[in-house]
C-alpha cells in the first residue's frame, strides 16, 4: 500500500506542474499557429481554455486539485495523440 501512495504522491506532483506548463505551451503553440494554420490554433486555444473553465467549475465543489491535474494531464495526452493519429501537429 505504501508503494501505491507512493506512486499516487509522484502523479501528483509531476502532474501539478506538467498541467499548467501544458496549458502554457498549448497557449503558446495555439497563438503562433493562428499565422500558419488558424483552425488548429483555434482549437488548441479553445481546447485549453475549455480545461480551464472546467478547473474552475470542478476544483473545490467535485474533486480535488491534485485530482484534476492528474486527469487534465492525461486529456492533454489524449489530445496531442489525437492531433498525431490526423496529421495535424507537423511531424511525420
Amino acid at each position: 500500500m505504501l508503494f501505491l501512495q507512493g506512486i499516487w504522491h509522484s502523479a501528483k506532483v509531476i502532474g501539478a506542474g506538467l498541467y499548467w506548463l501544458m496549458s502554457l505551451g498549448f497557449l503558446w503553440g495555439g497563438l503562433m499557429q493562428w499565422g500558419k494554420d488558424p483552425v488548429l490554433g483555434q482549437i488548441c486555444v479553445g481546447f485549453v481554455i475549455c480545461l480551464f473553465c472546467l478547473r474552475i467549475v470542478l476544483v473545490k465543489r467535485v474533486v480535488p486539485a491534485a485530482v484534476f491535474n492528474v486527469a487534465a494531464c492525461l486529456v492533454f495526452f489524449v489530445f496531442i495523440a489525437i492531433l498525431q493519429a490526423k496529421g495535424m501537429t507537423g511531424q511525420a
